[in-house]
């Protein structure tokens, strides 16, 4: 038995591939599940470069040498966006002495853009298949992560404290609390989707997994994790309302919404229970910490940032704003875009983060099997999104692979629409021609 995929040519959306590589039903499935455990441990960074880095960048090279994407100009126009800012960057590298580390963390860049667009083309060839193997490796390495920070925080194994904790908080299996915290954010709506979806008699285990998600990012005592969580179960919750066929069903969107909320009380009304919590609460609830405020603060630090940006065209280079101008980067990954890749890459950037938001909206209500995948991606991309105006995410995996997954599900779509607008022309040239 053998399966036929399309080879990865750059062609126009609708177009058929003219050649096809063969694979047996066998290495179809190893080459999926080579994804699934790529996903599975991208929840696990506890070092840099971490495993699921070896596994992406074999990725960028294995799925398009096997066939198993469909570029289309989507992809390419993808591509070339990550290209102009990646150039930019360099070429802002070369002007300053540090340009080695400037150098090294373009090519880093360079990397998880390249692996995006891979990405994108995988989900593009067979996005209701291939969207589920990336959603339940990804469960599975946020289970195994979250699982972790409960375990550390509490110290509940003998030295588990120290290796999943920092900062008295917890982290889990990654390096930092701040991208612990929103890494669970996407699981968290993937539990509140098959909750919606099925109800509380067979949520049991949704309820449980959103707890522990719950509970985790809590712990992670992250504002940043904390805004992208609620931006982005807000907007699945609304999304969810509208896509109701029916008003008995936006009903028990609301009430179970009201559930899980009633359920975010009780988890924090538990978590105060522990003095260290409390006192950690207490601190990082504030809006504003002292890190924040005064002249060599976060907000200092933007302001200074974009008086360097209106003095420097080119861009100065990555990191180097942290070396010379600031004791440290921006906080700010638009600021960081404009420092890093100068004017052009800048506005490049933003535009492509605008593009991406778009695009996942302008598909949130079409009807597909897969859609709820999506839309699970789309608010996650949409809280994270927001969050970086206070958080440098430039490197972030996730950044990278929820806009992978919302450009591979809108050029699906576009073919798919292509395919039906040109099969309704066919059948009305019939129906003309037998008249």
């Amino acid at each position: 038995m053998s399966f036929v995929l399309s080879s990865p040519i750059l062609s126009p959306p609708g177009m058929r591939p003219t050649s096809a590589v063969r694979l047996s039903a066998s290495m179809q499935q190893l080459l999926l599940a080579f994804i699934w455990l790529t996903f599975f441990l991208n929840g696990f960074v506890l070092k840099e470069p971490a495993p699921c880095d070896l596994f992406m960048i074999a990725s960028i090279v294995i799925l398009p040498l096997f066939g198993m994407v469909r570029f289309t100009l989507l992809h390419g126009l993808f591509f070339t966006a990550w290209m102009i800012v990646i150039a930019g960057g360099l070429i802002a590298s070369g002007l300053h002495e540090y340009w080695p580390v400037s150098v090294r963390h373009m090519v880093i860049s360079l990397y998880l853009a390249l692996f995006s667009v891979v990405l994108a083309a995988f989900i593009t060839l067979d996005p209701g298949k291939h969207l589920k193997i990336i959603w339940r490796g990804y469960m599975w390495g946020a289970i195994f992560a979250a699982s972790a920070g409960i375990i550390g925080y509490f110290d509940l194994i003998p030295g588990s404290y120290e290796l999943f904790t920092k900062y008295e908080r917890a982290r889990g299996t990654f390096k930092d609390p701040n991208v612990f915290g929103p890494f669970l954010v996407p699981a968290f709506l993937y539990c509140l989707h098959s909750l919606l979806t099925h109800g509380l008699r067979r949520g049991v285990i949704d309820l449980a997994l959103m707890g522990l998600f719950l509970f985790s990012i809590l712990m992670c005592f992250s504002r940043g994790a904390w805004f992208m969580f609620i931006i982005a179960s807000a907007s699945y919750v609304a999304i969810y309302f509208f896509a109701a066929p029916t008003n008995e069903q936006r009903f028990k969107t609301l009430l179970l919404s009201f559930a899980v909320l009633l359920s975010l009380c009780l988890v924090i009304a538990f978590a105060m229970q522990f003095e260290s919590v409390q006192e950690l609460w207490e601190v990082r609830a504030s809006l504003s910490q002292n890190y924040d405020v005064g002249d060599s603060g976060r907000f200092a630090g933007h302001a200074k940032a974009a008086g360097i940006i209106l003095e420097n065209p080119l861009g100065i280079g990555a990191l180097y704003f942290g070396y010379y101008y600031h004791h440290e980067l921006p906080h700010n990954l638009y600021l960081s875009m404009f420092l890093t890749s100068g004017w052009v890459g800048g506005i490049v950037f933003l535009i492509l983060m605008v593009t991406t938001l778009i695009f996942g909206f302008s598909i949130l209500l079409k009807r597909t099997s897969w859609m709820h995948y999506h839309a699970i991606a789309f608010c996650s991309f949409f809280g994270l999104m927001l969050e970086s105006y206070i958080i440098d995410s430039d490197h972030w995996r996730l950044l990278y692979i929820l806009m992978g997954m919302i450009w591979g599900a809108y050029a699906a779509l576009r073919i798919e629409e292509i395919h039906e607008d040109a099969e309704f022309k066919r059948r009305d040239l019939s129906s003309r021609s037998m008249l």
